[in-house]
């Protein structure tokens, strides 16, 4: 309920307004019988991202047949879903899960189970306390539940549902979260209004754009396939692929407009709308002539994988990274926090497995600033060079080819 990181807040507890820690906590529960290893986040992405490619090929074979549904399952798994489903990130998680929650809400309205209404409820309000943007996924129930072949009572238990997982997200993002934000002062997201999204958007509207046409399948040859199957979808008419971007394009939008420009220069925010590119593409895919398929096939596998390469390796540049924690403990006691000057973004003090702050090269030049560190007893600063021109003037402990640790008490 009050979750931390540990690069502080002004109030020094680390307690910050951000998603319900789900996908940390999980790695925090097989970190207690087999201690810590920083990859336990990757493998808990890996196995359920695995397990929800499964789930959308199942959920795809009931309207489409299995050409589409193992063309569109493929896409997915070679796209961005590739390389982020091997990150520490919560993006995949959350929408691994609404994948396998539409798998059971859609099972429930033909199958009246209520063990899978049940699934439905319970995998959908994971899915949105982990990311809120999964939510919007939620918008495709509207095409069944305005569709006369299902059954009336079945559609309104699957939007009773629907309610119970908005309003417990909703919750916890704007009550609950407000309170930790106004008791703490510390939060991880900030949400614009509609137009200040897009004023903010404007300048970056290429990147923007550039989300969908490369981002998504992190291949060209993809996004041609993409272009061609909405050609299709609109040339013969198939109405279910159609409905479903209808639908879901709107809602997702508003999310871009709410997130301004963060979302043109992080690729990963278009993750949630991949599942629906995939579809359309796997159309495209499906429609190509037989000789040609397993080579266009190939070649967007070539070009996906190829294009996310620089994920299989560690760059030289970045392996000082790695030493930062053995480095700092040979100086700085372990139970003393670090002020870690160079970025204000936590990944050094991550790496250095520490608590502390996060200053920007101009932030250690700053007088006032620097008092606000050690007002709150901050005694040691550690800098990472390669961020910096001009060094401050502290009294300097130690200093090796990456780092400099200087006394700022």
């Amino acid at each position: 309920m009050y979750p931390m990181v540990d690069n502080g807040g002004r109030h020094e507890s680390g307690i910050i307004a951000s998603e319900f820690p789900l996908y940390n906590y999980a790695a925090y529960l097989i970190a207690l019988p087999f201690g810590y290893a920083h990859w336990y986040g990757r493998l808990i992405n890996l196995i359920l991202s695995t397990i929800a490619t499964w789930y959308f090929y199942k959920l795809l074979k009931k309207f489409f047949t299995e050409s589409i549904s193992f063309n569109s399952t493929y896409l997915l798994s070679i796209s961005i879903w590739f390389g982020f489903a091997r990150k520490t990130m919560p993006d995949i998680f959350s929408i691994s899960l609404i994948i396998i929650a539409l798998f059971y809400a859609f099972s429930f309205l033909t199958n009246y189970k209520w063990w899978q209404l049940a699934a439905f409820g319970l995998f959908g309000s994971m899915a949105v306390l982990a990311k809120l943007p999964a939510i919007y996924a939620l918008s495709i129930l509207v095409i069944p539940i305005l569709d006369k072949q299902y059954l009336l009572w079945p559609k309104i238990s699957i939007i009773t549902i629907s309610i119970f997982v908005f309003l417990i997200s909703y919750w916890w993002y704007f009550i609950w979260g407000d309170y930790l934000y106004k008791t703490w002062g510390y939060q991880l997201f900030f949400p614009r209004t509609v137009l200040e999204g897009i004023t903010e958007i404007k300048p970056y509207l290429s990147k923007a754009i550039e989300q969908f046409y490369f981002s998504a399948f992190q291949s060209f040859i993809a996004f041609f396939a993409f272009l061609y199957g909405f050609y299709l979808c609109i040339k013969n008419k198939i109405k279910n692929p159609l409905t479903i971007l209808a639908v879901t394009f709107p809602v997702f939008l508003t999310f871009i407009l709410k997130t301004g420009n963060v979302f043109a220069l992080h690729n990963y925010y278009i993750i949630p709308f991949v599942p629906i590119m995939v579809i359309i593409a796997g159309i495209g895919l499906s429609n190509i002539p037989l000789k040609f398929y397993p080579w266009v096939l190939a070649f967007i596998t070539i070009e996906a994988i190829g294009n996310q390469q620089n994920d299989f390796f560690i760059k030289d540049s970045e392996k000082f990274k790695l030493s930062l924690e053995k480095d700092i403990n040979f100086i700085v006691p372990k139970n003393e926090k670090i002020a870690m000057a160079g970025i204000t973004g936590p990944q050094y003090i991550y790496f250095s497995h520490r608590k502390g702050w996060g200053l920007s090269p101009e932030q250690t030049l700053d007088t006032n600033y620097m008092n606000f560190l050690i007002k709150r007893n901050y005694k040691y600063m550690v800098l990472v060079k390669r961020e910096f021109t001009t060094l401050p003037s502290y009294k300097l402990i130690d200093e090796n080819n990456n780092i400099i640790i200087y006394s700022i008490k």
